[in-house]
């Protein structure tokens, strides 16, 4: 079960690290993906290059702490991903945003796999 849990966290995360190097590389095509349209000026920069950033990132933690067995690495990932969540809702509740329910339903399962994985190898390695 854990082998299939690290299989899972390893592929998820070598997706997000894949999307995150799409925007770098061709940011209109990612932005669309998340239905989003590409600001202008400085707002573009900052959108790229944080995007870019926060899924590289992400996906290199849950990548990495699958292959090397790494709960803190799992847990850094999967709370990063998390934390979306309640930035969704704010933007929703408080500032015009549309609401998101698929997308916060991934990011809950992406959290999930991630906490479990985690939580799995710490009892392994007990």
């Amino acid at each position: 079960m854990l082998t299939l849990l690290r299989a899972l966290s390893a592929i998820t995360g070598l997706g997000l690290f894949i999307f995150g190097l799409g925007w770098w590389v061709h940011p209109a095509a990612a932005a669309d993906m998340l239905g989003a349209t590409l600001l202008d000026g400085n707002g573009r920069t900052t959108q790229i290059g944080d995007s870019g950033a926060f899924f590289v990132g992400v996906g290199m933690l849950l990548l990495w702490g699958a292959i090397r067995s790494n709960p803190p690495l799992l847990f850094a990932g999967g709370g990063l991903i998390g934390l979306v969540i309640p930035g969704r809702l704010l933007s929703a509740a408080m500032h015009g945003g549309s609401q998101t329910p698929n997308e916060i339903v991934a990011e809950f399962m992406v959290l999930a796999l991630a906490f479990v994985t985690a939580a799995k190898m710490n009892r392994a390695n007990t």
